[in-house]
C-alpha cells in the first residue's frame, strides 16, 4: 500500500510540472505574437519554461503531447518561441 501511494504521488508530480511546463510555454507563445510586450517579462517567462523544460529532461520525464516536447528532444525556448514572433 505504501508503494502505491508513493508511486501515486511522484505520477502527480511529474504531471504537476508537465502541466506547469505547458501553461508557461502557452504564456511565452501568447506573449511572442504581441507587438507590444514587456521585454522584461518575456524574458522571465522564456526563463521560467526554460527552467521547467530543463527539469523535465533531467528527471528523464517524458513530454509526449505537451508543447515541451519539441524543446526537451532538440531547442531551446527561446528557439521556440522565436516561431511565434
Amino acid at each position: 500500500m505504501k508503494g502505491s501511494h508513493a508511486s501515486d504521488q511522484e505520477r502527480a508530480l511529474k504531471e504537476a510540472l508537465l502541466y506547469l511546463a505547458d501553461c508557461t510555454l502557452a504564456t511565452v507563445s501568447a506573449m511572442a505574437m504581441k507587438k507590444s510586450k514587456s521585454k522584461h517579462e518575456f524574458e522571465r517567462q522564456i526563463s521560467i519554461a526554460q527552467k521547467a523544460c530543463d527539469w523535465i529532461r533531467d528527471l528523464g520525464i517524458d513530454p509526449s503531447g505537451t508543447r515541451a516536447a519539441d524543446i526537451v528532444r532538440q531547442q531551446s525556448v527561446k528557439e521556440w518561441a522565436s516561431k511565434y514572433c
